[in-house]
Order: structure tokens, then sequence, then C-alpha cells
């Protein structure tokens, strides 16, 4: 009986130590991974998030750039991180994505890592050349012998959004990946292809000064920065729907005191009026919710693009 007391004890003092240091929790300062190179806009949401997550919870929250195999790398360092709230990282469709073009990966890509909270939603928005004869997505379904269509590099979401488009519309098309965002925009703008599905912050200005016409959003429901913009379900194509997004997560086994803990200072940041400005300049709209809500995205978004790549005949690599 002793024998069991002394080890109840040592329970419950190892239980109230772990609360102690739960209840501490951030003491130091917290990494959050950014798979990506700097400059870009999953850079820069990173930045404006890390910036306020700072102020609220006392502790200085750094963004590490940690780019390369299309997000793997960073990705990867996250998994083998330690689970205790001080590495994190910020998550885009790639995420969902990369199981389907990668032949493997060096993490599972949903039970490696604890869902805490899906930052923003967005949209890409469709965009061809003033000068081209489609004027509406509609037109895209009876083209000959084929159309162009551009993203931002294979397996990207801006190419798997036009491969679902092509598959619905039964169209004949041809794939031209460019090396980023901004040449697949000039493509556009030069007529070397017939459409490309854009950021909205990377195609607000073109669309402005008319350099390129904005035919659909990709998304759901209509973008806030473009609302005489349908989306591309209800330009005539229905059970089309591609969103972009951005989260953040945490190696699997996080804490849930310290899961709950980030989440809800996280959601205190995204109801800042100055962060919420600022995030739609970048063409991104507020989400936030519940770890729970985050996950079911995750894996939502891991059965659609499972079924876009299998459609797009596309192999992983």
């Amino acid at each position: 009986m002793n024998l069991w007391r002394a080890a109840a004890g040592a329970l419950f003092a190892l239980a109230l130590c772990s609360g102690e240091a739960l209840a501490d929790y951030p003491e130091r300062s917290i990494r959050l991974v950014v798979p990506f190179a700097p400059g870009g806009a999953n850079d820069s949401v990173a930045r404006l998030v890390s910036d306020a997550l700072s102020k609220i919870l006392g502790q200085t929250v750094v963004v590490e750039n940690r780019p390369g195999g299309g997000t793997t790398i960073g990705t990867a360092a996250v998994a083998s991180a330690a689970p205790d709230g001080y590495t994190l990282l910020l998550i885009s469709p790639a995420h969902t994505i990369n199981p389907y073009v990668n032949k493997s990966l060096p993490y599972q890509t949903l039970a490696d890592f604890t869902p805490i909270i899906q930052i923003t939603r967005s949209a890409y928005v469709l965009v061809t050349a003033p000068q081209s004869p489609f004027r509406t997505v509609r037109d895209f379904a009876t083209a000959k012998p084929s159309i162009a269509f551009a993203s931002s590099g294979t397996g990207s979401a801006p190419h798997l959004a036009g491969q679902f488009l092509v598959t619905l519309l039964g169209a004949k098309a041809v794939h031209v990946p460019y090396q980023g965002g901004a040449p697949a925009m000039v493509g556009v703008i030069r007529g070397d292809v017939d459409m490309y599905f854009s950021s909205v912050a990377g195609a607000r200005s073109f669309i402005e000064s008319a350099q390129v016409r904005a035919l659909a959003v990709s998304s759901d429901k209509r973008a806030r920065a473009l609302p005489g913009v349908p989306t591309v379900a209800e330009a005539g194509v229905p059970g089309f729907a591609i969103n972009g997004w951005y989260g953040i997560v945490g190696p699997a086994n996080l804490p849930p005191d310290v899961t709950a803990k980030l989440n809800k200072a996280l959601e205190a940041a995204l109801a800042d009026p100055q962060l919420i400005a600022r995030l739609q300049q970048e063409g991104e709209e507020v989400a936030g919710g519940t770890p729970g809500q985050f996950a079911e995205l995750l894996r939502s978004e891991y059965e659609k693009y499972r079924a876009i790549v299998a459609s797009s005949g596309l192999q992983p690599k």
C-alpha cells in the first residue's frame, strides 16, 4: 500500500509540474517555420501574423524560412520537432497536394501534425488577355484545337485549379508551367497562354489597369476584393470550387492545453482590425475557428486533391 501511495504521489507531482509548465507557456521565443522562400505572399502572411501573435503571447515569434522540395523540407523539420509548442508551421494547399505529386514524403501529411487554426481563406482569379477570344468560362469548352493554361509550377494549386476546370468542361488543354506567378502573368498578358488562375493579390493591379480580364474566381463564394467577379460555379461550371488558405499546425502530439492556448491567442490576433486590413491587402480574408474545424478542412482538402490529381494524369516524382 505504501508503495502504491508513493507511486500515486509521484504521478500526481508529475502531472502538477506538467500543468504548471503548460500554464507558463510560452516561456521563450516561438519559431514559425515557413516552407517557402522569403518575399512571397506566404511569407508576408506569416510575418503579419507572427507580429500580432508576439504581442498577445508576450514572447517573440520568429519566422524561419525553410524553402525547398516543394515545401517538404521545412514541413519535415517541423514534423520531427519536439511537440512543445515552440516550433510551428505555416501551411497552405501545397500541404495537402504534396502526397499526390511526390512518390514519397518524410512525414505523414495528416498524422504527423496537430492542427491549430486556419488563418485565412482566399480565391484564385481566372484571367485572360484583353484581346483573348474567350469572354466567358464556358467559352473554353469549345476551344479548337486546344487551350493553353498557365500555372505557377507543376503540382501547384493554380495548376490543379486549371486542370480541374478543363476536366469539368471536357476541354482539350495543354498545361504550361512557369517558374512562379509573375512570369505566368506575363505569359497571359503577352497572349502566350489562354488562361491562368492567379492569386487575387498577384492579379489585382493588372485587372485594375485592364492588362488582363477577370472571368471568375475559383472559390465557393465571391472574393471580397473582387465582388463583381462571379465564381466559376456561378459562371456556368457547377461543382467547381478551389479555395486558397493558410493555417498553422504543430508537430503531432502537441499538448491539448498548448494547442488551445495558441488557438485562443491566434483568434485574438485575427480579430485585430489592423491585421484584418493588412491581410486583405494580401488578398486574404480572415478565417479563424477551432482546431477541430481546421482538422476537418485538412481532411477534406486531402481527399479533394486526391481526386483532382488522379483526373489530371499527373505522375508523382
